[in-house]
């Protein structure tokens, strides 16, 4: 890892036509003392000149910029290895093309930095987080709820017993319309990206939830549908059901569906002293009995501060892969953790399927 008086750590990104990569690109700027990129792969030559993603989040950059129009790019893989001495790889690729890619740069000893949900399904995920793992590298992935100050604390709250026995909870998220997001875009192709909302989106309240509740998931229930968009060759909708090894039970639904650019989350988890409950806005409530017999709210109010790209999680995650690789420990979001969310979301697709509650063999 760079220190005070050493040379940035050299990162590579790995693939230019994702959702995310200006965002990430953006986080890793932020570094300039311990990171620096020094080239671009994908595997479209295309990329060579236009360094932009076809659709990209609204809320980050349309485009890597002038800046890395004189970075070496490569269209193959084994040359951004042995040709550019890359410490650190930025992986936003297709969820179909991520695995082989993360496997053949863990064999290269590259630590790694990778968005969710980076395979189209948690079997070739596995095989990819494990090849890291078998190679010592650390890696960190974009379940960056983990990294939110007041998730943090909801967490602590429940890990102390504030919310007594856990019992129920619930997460809701809902995202810019397909129409909004273009029809076209890739995270609609069942070829590159395996599923619709609940891969892209869902995994996030899904991770968030095995984490909070601390309990694997041994049953799931589901319904998805293209309803906003008939068309489609994944879902836009989704409601999931989830019990845990203790006994809770979650709901969760997501959506594209909002008629503009913009996103609405909730979570919460409930128990028989107390819940806590998370929003978009920084901010934790934990609801106890009051003195008065009815309840009572107790507000907790986090300063967050601004940071560019993908945000203050996502710069908290990249400084966690810095000191991961310093300290020689696995980030707070790594590999295993998406496995087991992507373990899930898989029931949760093999319920829809089927008509029938998927039932998991006790670990998430």
């Amino acid at each position: 890892m760079s220190a005070a008086g050493s040379k940035p750590l050299r990162v590579g990104v790995v693939g230019l036509d994702h959702y995310h990569v200006t965002g990430w690109v953006e986080t890793v700027e932020g570094f300039p003392d311990k990171l620096e990129i020094v080239a671009l792969y994908d595997p479209d030559t295309v990329q060579r000149a236009r360094r932009a993603p076809r659709h990209h989040d609204p809320t980050l950059r349309p485009a890597l910029g002038e800046r890395y129009a004189g970075l070496p790019f490569t269209t193959s893989l084994d040359e951004l290895i042995a040709g550019h001495a890359i410490d650190i790889a930025l992986v936003t690729l297709p969820n179909r093309d991520a695995p082989a890619a993360i496997e053949r740069l863990a064999r290269a000893g590259i630590h790694q930095i990778v968005d969710k949900p980076a395979a189209l399904d948690h079997r070739a995920a596995r095989s990819a987080f494990r090849a890291a793992a078998d190679a010592g590298v650390r890696v960190v992935v974009g379940l960056t709820r983990r990294y939110v100050p007041a998730v943090l604390a909801a967490r602590e709250a429940i890990g102390v017993g504030r919310l007594g026995r856990l019992v129920a909870a619930e997460a809701l998220l809902t995202a810019s319309s397909v129409a909004v997001r273009d029809p076209a875009n890739a995270l609609f192709d069942p070829d590159l990206s395996g599923g619709g909302v609940v891969s892209w989106l869902g995994v996030h309240d899904v991770d968030a939830l095995l984490w909070l509740v601390g309990e694997p998931v041994v049953e799931v229930a589901a319904m998805t549908g293209a309803v906003g968009d008939p068309s489609l060759g994944v879902e836009d909708v989704a409601s999931i059901s989830l019990r845990f090894a203790g006994g809770a039970i979650a709901t969760l639904g997501q959506a594209y569906a909002l008629p503009a650019r913009g996103y609405r989350w909730s979570l919460a988890v409930r128990g028989t002293h107390g819940s806590v409950e998370l929003g978009l806005d920084d901010d934790l409530v934990i609801v106890t009995a009051g003195d008065d017999g009815f309840v009572r709210e107790e507000r907790r109010r986090f300063t967050v501060e601004p940071a560019g790209g993908y945000g203050a999680a996502g710069r908290a995650a990249v400084a966690d892969l810095l000191a991961a690789i310093a300290e020689g420990r696995d980030p707070a979001a790594s590999g295993e953790h998406l496995v087991a969310a992507l373990e899930v979301v898989d029931a949760a697709y093999e319920a829809a399927r089927s008509g029938r509650h998927v039932r998991l063999g006790g670990t998430a």
